[in-house]
């Protein structure tokens, strides 16, 4: 369900239309004052804004704080667009028309200026993502295969211990998998691969298979989805302890 977000005219006119509309599409996240999750209640965009353009999008509740504009300083904006331990991001596993995804949300989203009097701020994890090789996805949610990227699991009670590595060995992701779906790991062991999206996707990370796979069709669409088919498989796959 999507959450009754608000965000002062300031706020509104400094994200730009495209920005503003994918902040208004939020179904979950949590509240950077109280560290809550959101709620049913209304829910206010919080901005913050560097001196070269760069900045991020928070979410409060409407009880704890106003929308605003935050200034950052020059330290809080670089930390923003390259962070040490790799943009934050949150992973969900899925399965669409047969082939097991992986989906990489941002938890805070950081944008940076496009550079262009008058133009839309750019996303900083999409562009990241393309700069790495990812391409551009379509309605049809398939990419090209992406060389000497892996993913390896393993199991974690009724969850997956994940990490996404890169042909470098830098970490893109580390982290829980929550519940993959019925059928997922057999997919992936008998494939050897998984299909990684990451972009603005809405929805719920614990939708159905099909709400989830309708969210990604939209953002696609829309061109805010990329993707890569990366190997996967357990650490002994890849030769790992």
């Amino acid at each position: 369900m999507t959450l009754a977000v608000r965000m002062s005219p300031e706020v509104e006119q400094a994200l730009g239309p495209q920005m503003a509309v994918q902040a208004r599409g939020i179904t979950e996240g949590t509240c950077i004052e109280c560290q809550q999750p959101l709620d049913s209640g209304p829910v206010n965009v919080v901005l913050g804004m560097g001196p070269v353009g760069a900045g991020g999008i928070w979410f409060v509740h409407d009880r704890c704080a106003p929308s605003r504009i935050i200034e950052l300083n020059a330290e809080a904006e670089a930390a923003l667009v390259q962070p040490e331990d790799g943009l934050d991001m949150t992973m969900t596993a899925g399965i669409v028309e047969g082939t097991p995804v992986l989906v990489a949300r941002m938890v805070m989203t950081p944008y940076t200026d496009s550079g262009t009097y008058g133009s839309e701020p750019r996303n900083v994890f999409m562009q990241a993502l393309l700069e790495n090789g990812f391409q551009l996805v379509t309605a049809e949610l398939d990419a090209e295969p992406l060389a000497e990227w892996i993913a390896v699991f393993q199991p974690h009670g009724r969850d997956l211990q994940l990490v996404v590595l890169t042909p470098t060995g830098e970490r893109f992701y580390q982290g829980t998998l929550p519940r993959p779906p019925a059928g997922w790991v057999k997919a992936v062991l008998d494939g050897r691969q998984v299909l990684l999206l990451g972009g603005d996707v809405a929805g719920s990370h614990d939708a159905a298979e099909v709400e989830q796979a309708a969210a990604l069709a939209v953002a696609a669409s829309e061109g805010k989805l990329a993707g890569a088919r990366v190997a996967a498989g357990r650490p002994g796959d890849f030769g790992l302890s």
